[in-house]
């Protein structure tokens, strides 16, 4: 089975200090103000940035005789942004009511983002609403920011007041998902929160064979080659499992090794049910009562399904949930850096307020 070795997560957790500068992105909705007040719980409020985006295709073009009557509607937003950061700030409370607010005029995703790296943000944290009914889900603006950010991105949702209880993280024994652990460990520790360590076995020669040959799960496959597959998975989960413990005093712990197909595998875990490893995940969360669910993402390509990797997409297209997406180490995207070509041309005035 690929996969690194164990001493990755404890590598991870020395490499990953706390968040020390986290970008918050509002639309003055309460669910935005309870991204804040998340932010503000997980960095202290010094260290908590805010930003507004205005969504607007207006551009002031230099000379022209429209560019007054222009330059006078930005003003109007700008000033209609400002009365609304003060009302909603007025409702956070706390010491997030006192946060300054910079607002920008341009493309929602673009201004996020380059405003993450202005700034120096490790982490983005958005409100996230659910777009399919139930509330589950994720809508386009914080699922492109998941895609392309070069930091963790945190997706809060409304309900989601004070701290986690239930961290549920998935391990593909990557690097990546080490420091997803790391990550997940580090706040499941803070929060005291019992964290679930869960791993998802999919054999890549079941898959592709039961597809080919339209055949039962399970029949092409000798029993005790799968039995030593589920059993080697296992014993790596718990090791991932002892050594994240290991890392923070008194962090409660559970392994849950899940089969693709099948249901739960080892003592203690929580069955994933069928429908494949993707649900398996999230229907975990579902019976843990996770509050956070963590996972690192792929990022080797522009595809979307490998840019974030398949998991990673279901987690997002059904977590009911708040979710918390890991970088890989070196991760890239032109909108983050501001290669796109788009930032010079889009970005009106900036207002701190």
């Amino acid at each position: 089975m690929a996969g690194h070795d164990v001493s990755e997560v404890s590598e991870a957790c020395r490499a990953l200090s706390p968040y020390r500068m986290i970008a918050v992105g509002t639309d003055f909705s309460s669910c935005a103000g309870v991204a804040i007040e998340q932010a503000v719980r997980l960095g202290g409020a010094a260290s908590v940035r805010v930003v507004h985006v205005i969504d607007t295709i207006v551009e002031v073009a230099a000379d022209s005789a429209m560019s007054a009557f222009v330059q006078s509607i930005r003003e109007g937003l700008i000033a209609e942004a400002t009365d609304a950061w003060k009302a909603s700030a007025a409702k956070i409370g706390g010491a997030a009511a006192n946060l300054p607010c910079q607002v920008l005029v341009t493309n929602r995703i673009v201004g996020v983002l380059g405003f993450v790296r202005s700034c120096g943000a490790d982490l983005l944290v958005l409100g996230a609403y659910g777009d399919r009914r139930p509330d589950v889900g994720f809508g386009t603006v914080a699922t492109a920011c998941v895609r392309k950010s070069m930091t963790d991105v945190l997706l809060v949702r409304e309900r989601q007041r004070g701290a986690f209880t239930n961290v549920v993280v998935g391990v593909d024994f990557s690097a990546t998902s080490a420091r997803a652990l790391a990550r997940a460990g580090q706040i499941a520790a803070r929060d005291g929160a019992t964290l679930h360590v869960v791993h998802v076995l999919s054999a890549p020669w079941r898959r592709w064979a039961e597809r080919a040959l339209a055949a039962p799960a399970g029949t092409l496959v000798p029993p005790h080659v799968l039995a030593a597959h589920r059993q080697e998975a296992t014993e790596r989960l718990e090791a991932w499992r002892a050594s994240i413990a290991a890392e923070f005093a008194g962090l409660q712990t559970v392994a849950a090794c899940l089969d693709e197909w099948d249901a739960q595998l080892g003592a203690g875990s929580v069955s994933g049910g069928g429908g494949g490893h993707r649900s398996s995940l999230t229907g975990y969360g579902v019976r843990a009562r996770a509050d956070l669910m963590v996972l690192g993402t792929r990022g080797r390509t522009n595809l979307r399904d490998v840019l974030l990797g398949s998991t990673a997409e279901k987690v997002l297209a059904e977590s009911p949930c708040s979710v918390l997406a890991v970088k890989p180490a070196g991760f890239s995207h032109p909108l983050a850096t501001g290669e796109a070509g788009l930032e010079g041309s889009t970005i009106g005035r900036v207002e701190k307020f």
